[in-house]
């Protein structure tokens, strides 16, 4: 089967979560890379979409999940992306040939605000599997080195879907229970996905937040290695398993070089960090204790047998 354009590299994201074959083995990475802009002026950086173009809404393509009985709409208001979501689900992607080169513009920021938040929204359960915001980064990888699960997946996405899915995708969550210094493998994708919550519960509702991403950095930390070119970014906000509803809003994609803010070159990063879930902390437990109970077992029956004998009388 061919591959995936770069113009619909994010086309099968959202679709992937219903396919059976999820991956039982999440890894999650720590992930340092958020920055606040410094007082005063700063350079403006590169907008990537102009969103107070006439056709502005047009260039953000709709993928409508297969199986999900209402979709998204998007809209512009007011120069900003309205994502609508009752109790539904839907992709808008917007693709460039590429959009930027992490290497040489790694920061990326934008603006987006929620309506409501979701309980107990994250990615280590199919069921709570929903956010009221996402903002996927699609990056042109290729395919080169993946291993044979991630190879079996891709083979499955391309069944389902009749496309090849994204190489490499990082998707930054709103409202969800993880810390923003963690990344986690996505529930479907054997590691090729991977999900960064950047704003927890202790966000407001309905209050503008700023980010900054240094996705070269993000990049680097998850995957081990320099970052490719992004050729799409997508916007989405799901709540068909929570069955609620949600008004998502994005504005202000914009890239900047490393010297935008000075402060980047002294920030210390960390290093992949690879933590065990809970699962599998106890199912460890477990075996080690059953291990210990067949030990103990084993050298009962071993004891040496010898006749009983009263101690003699004095």
């Amino acid at each position: 089967m061919a591959s995936l354009s770069p113009e619909r590299w994010l086309l099968a994201v959202l679709a992937l979560g219903a396919l059976a074959g999820c991956t039982t083995d999440q890894r999650r990475r720590a992930v340092d890379s958020a920055y606040a802009p410094q007082e005063g002026p700063h350079l403006q950086g590169r907008l990537l979409c102009d969103l107070g173009q006439p056709d502005a809404a047009e260039r953000w393509k709709l993928f409508a999940v297969e199986g999900v009985k209402n979709v998204s709409t998007l809209t512009v208001v007011d120069g900003t992306l309205r994502v609508e979501s009752p109790s539904a689900a839907g992709l808008f992607y917007y693709t460039g040939r590429p959009l930027f080169d992490p290497r040489r513009e790694p920061l990326l920021a934008w603006r987006w605000r929620v309506s409501t938040l979701l309980p107990r929204a994250t990615p280590l359960a199919p069921d709570l599997d929903n956010f009221p915001a996402r903002l996927l980064v699609g990056f042109d990888s290729g395919w080169e080195g993946a291993d044979s699960l991630a190879l079996q997946w891709k083979r499955k996405v391309e069944a389902a879907t009749g496309q090849s899915p994204p190489p490499r995708a990082i998707c930054y969550t709103f409202g969800g229970e993880l810390p923003a210094r963690e990344a986690v493998d996505a529930l479907f994708g054997q590691g090729r996905i991977v999900v960064i919550n950047l704003r927890g519960r202790e966000a407001s509702a309905g209050a503008w937040y700023d980010e900054v991403r240094d996705v070269a950095s993000d990049y680097r930390a998850i995957f081990g290695e320099d970052p490719p070119p992004v050729t799409a970014l997508a916007v989405a906000a799901d709540t068909q398993r929570v069955q609620a509803s949600v008004e998502a809003r994005f504005s202000a994609f914009r890239v900047y070089t490393a010297d935008a803010w000075p402060r980047l070159s002294s920030e210390p990063r960390r290093e992949p960090e690879r933590q065990a879930s809970p699962l599998a902390l106890w199912l460890a437990a477990s075996a080690a204790l059953f291990a210990l109970a067949l030990a103990g077992l084993y050298l009962w029956k071993r004891r040496p047998s010898a006749p009983w004998k009263s101690p003699p009388a004095r």
